[in-house]
């Protein structure tokens, strides 16, 4: 039986080679903020609007971005993270 999160998405871990891989190919930040951007206007997922937030996690300042998009299943979002 799958180990569930407490939002009811399958726990999944990642390997070190995808951490390092995915955090080295944005080297600027404006970079990382376009390819989420353009993550949310691909197709199939169509987003109408993107908010960019500023939240407090733990005396971190971080940015925030959601979109109306349709978004990924639990299936694909574990998938992904495999």
């Amino acid at each position: 039986m799958a180990r569930l999160s407490e939002h009811g998405i399958r726990l999944s871990s990642m390997s070190p080679s995808f951490l390092n891989s995915n955090s080295t190919s944005h080297t600027w930040p404006f970079s990382a903020v376009a390819e989420l951007i353009d993550n949310a206007s691909d197709p199939g997922v169509s987003a109408k609007q993107i908010w960019i937030d500023v939240v407090d996690e733990g005396g971190h300042l971080c940015l925030t971005f959601t979109d109306n998009g349709s978004g990924m299943t639990p299936s694909k979002l574990h998938k992904m993270l495999r």
